[in-house]
């Protein structure tokens, strides 16, 4: 990140100074986060929006709105279960899992990619 998007370390016992500097960042740069009320176009990738209908956050991807949702579990194998959706994302000690479609308890649904590394 660069400094200017870099949110503010506090420092010393002036925690009111600190607030203060924190409360300017938050303002500049979550400016960008608004509310979907509906008459939003997604015509261009990235717009990350909150849908109060949903109360989740999504983001505008090939014209449409998808939600960011993330599963507190890790899918249990590739097919998923009843209510995964496309969009969802999860993690464990070993693997990132992304979902790419809805559950209809056929379709290898959940794709993954191991984690690596140590150090570094």
């Amino acid at each position: 990140m660069t400094a200017q998007y870099t949110a503010p370390e506090p420092y010393g016992n002036d925690w009111r100074t600190w607030a203060r500097r924190l409360n300017v960042f938050l303002n500049t740069t979550q400016a960008t986060l608004v509310q979907q009320t509906g008459d939003e176009s997604a015509s261009e990738d990235g717009v990350i929006m909150f849908d109060r209908a949903t109360a989740r956050p999504v983001i505008s991807q090939s014209g449409a709105f998808n939600e960011v949702v993330v599963k507190q579990s890790a899918p249990a194998s590739s097919v998923g279960a009843s209510g995964d959706i496309a969009g969802m994302v999860s993690w464990d000690a070993n693997y990132i899992y992304v979902c790419t479609a809805a559950y209809d308890g056929t379709a290898n649904i959940w794709k993954r990619v191991a984690l690596t590394g140590g150090a570094w």
